[in-house]
Formats: C-alpha cells, sequence, structure tokens
C-alpha cells in the first residue's frame, strides 16, 4: 500500500462555495483588544468605505455587495451569508472585490485586523494557485489572470505595454471579443514602431502578426462586405468561438515579437561582454 506523504494528502478538489464560505466568516472574524472594543474586517471596511479612492458612486459597502450579488443580510450585530450561488466566476469576482477594497483602505489599517487580513489575502493567493491564477496589478488595480510565465516576462521587460499584456488574460475576458480586441490594437500599435527593427530578426513572425491584425477585424473592419479593400470573407464567416480562437493566437504572436526583442538585447550585451574579453 503507498503511504501519502503530508502535504499529498492535503490536495483536494476546489470546491468554489466553501472556499466563499471561508473567506466570509474570516470577514466576519471579531477581533477584541481584551476590553470593549470590538470589530471584524467587514465593519472596518463598512466604516472606512468612503475613504476608498476606488469607490465610484457606491455609498456603502453593502450597497457595492449587492450590486456585485455578494447581499450581506444582518443578523444579531452579525452579517451574515445570503444563499448565493457560486462557480469559479462568481468566486474570482469576490476575490476582486476584497483584494480592491482591503488593499486600498490599507492606509487606514487596524492592527487588531492585520493578522486576520493577512490570513485572508494567503488563503486566496494559496487557491489561485491551486487553480493556475495570480494577482497583478493593472493601472493601479488587482486583478486575477490566468498564470502565463511569458507573458509576465514581457510585462515586466516592455512595462510600457504590460497593462494591455498582462489584461489579456482576465477570467473575465473569457468570450469577450470586443474587448480582446481593443487590447489587440493597443498591443500592435506598440509593437508597429518596431517593425522595421522585427523584421531583421524575424520577417515571417513578423509578416505574419501584422497580417492577422490587419485582415482579421483587430485594427480594420474585415467583415464588413460592401468594404471591398479590407474585406476578408474567410474570417467573417467564422463563429465567435473560431474568431477568438484567432485573438488568442493573434496575442500569442506578439507575445513571440517581444520574446525576440529582448532576445536581440541580450545577444548584443553578450557579444559585448565576449569582445571586452578578447
Amino acid at each position: 500500500m503507498t503511504r501519502m506523504h503530508f502535504f499529498e494528502a492535503m490536495e483536494r478538489e476546489i470546491n468554489f462555495k466553501n472556499e466563499y464560505i471561508k473567506l466570509e466568516e474570516m470577514c466576519e472574524k471579531v477581533c477584541s483588544d481584551g476590553f470593549y472594543y470590538r470589530v471584524s474586517i467587514n465593519h472596518w471596511i463598512e466604516s472606512n468605505f468612503w475613504n476608498w479612492d476606488n469607490r465610484s458612486n457606491y455609498a456603502s459597502y453593502m450597497e457595492l455587495r449587492e450590486n456585485l450579488g455578494f447581499t450581506l443580510k444582518q443578523k444579531k450585530g452579525r452579517f451574515v451569508t445570503d444563499n448565493i450561488e457560486i462557480d469559479i466566476n462568481k468566486y474570482l469576482l469576490y476575490c476582486e472585490m476584497l483584494l480592491n477594497v482591503v488593499t486600498g483602505l490599507s492606509r487606514y489599517r487596524e492592527p487588531l485586523l492585520d493578522d486576520v487580513i493577512n490570513a485572508l489575502i494567503d488563503t486566496i493567493k494559496s487557491t489561485l494557485e491551486l487553480i493556475g491564477m495570480e494577482m497583478r496589478n493593472v493601472d493601479n488595480e488587482l486583478i486575477i489572470v490566468e498564470k502565463n510565465a511569458v507573458a509576465v516576462e514581457v510585462a515586466d521587460t516592455f512595462p510600457i505595454v504590460a497593462d494591455p499584456i498582462i489584461e489579456y488574460n482576465h477570467y473575465l475576458l473569457r468570450g469577450d471579443l470586443k474587448r480582446k480586441k481593443e487590447l489587440l490594437i493597443a498591443i500592435a500599435d506598440s509593437l508597429e514602431p518596431k517593425r522595421k527593427e522585427l523584421n531583421t530578426i524575424n520577417k515571417r513572425v513578423t509578416d505574419d502578426f501584422f497580417y492577422m491584425v490587419n485582415k482579421m477585424n483587430v485594427r480594420h473592419n474585415n467583415s464588413d462586405p460592401s468594404d471591398e479593400k479590407n474585406y476578408n470573407s474567410k474570417f467573417a464567416m467564422l463563429n465567435n468561438s473560431e474568431k477568438e480562437e484567432w485573438y488568442d493566437l493573434i496575442y500569442e504572436q506578439g507575445l513571440t515579437l517581444y520574446v525576440l526583442l529582448a532576445q536581440k538585447s541580450r545577444t548584443e550585451k553578450i557579444k559585448v561582454f565576449k569582445n571586452e574579453q578578447s
């Protein structure tokens, strides 16, 4: 009989409803100074909500939660979870809400809550790790994205295009061709000034990328038969799922071009070092 070691035994299938309830219970955990002062994460957020820079036109944390479908009811001085159906997307939305509000109010921190807030964030990070996702900062907002080592490398190497590169992997963008198109335009526009340089590195990969962004309804309307110059009948006849597959391929091709640029820079640096040694 094969015996599992401790960490193997800890592994389990993720139940997102249970994970959601776990986080809600952490947010309702009451911390006390040992005398009369008692506070929970939910009460702390509600008390400081007007200080959150990104609250938009929401007047309270409860209003924000209700709009996002995370209604809480007050019962005997405590907030209790309403009966909410939770799938992976709903869970991730809840995590994004918590992360942004808690970190956005960090300058109003309540020392009594430090341990439970740290535990809350660590719990979210651990669950994201198990499902191949991670938190990233995009334009001063925390979003949850699919892990993509190449995308992270490109974003770190080329900060000017980091936001669209990272956002493209946001879980809510699945099926959102409009937003994906906008991000691809930003990526294509950032690569355009480097086109001549890219042609000297790998002309085939470069030509393929710019063919796709110009002929697959990214930069131009290639789905309008009245536009004889730009119309691409083959692409226009694809269904949305097939179009999204091409958009994702364009994205990967764009990442490849940035990797080629980074490699050229590394190669030149190595060449200089070699020449200095000779």
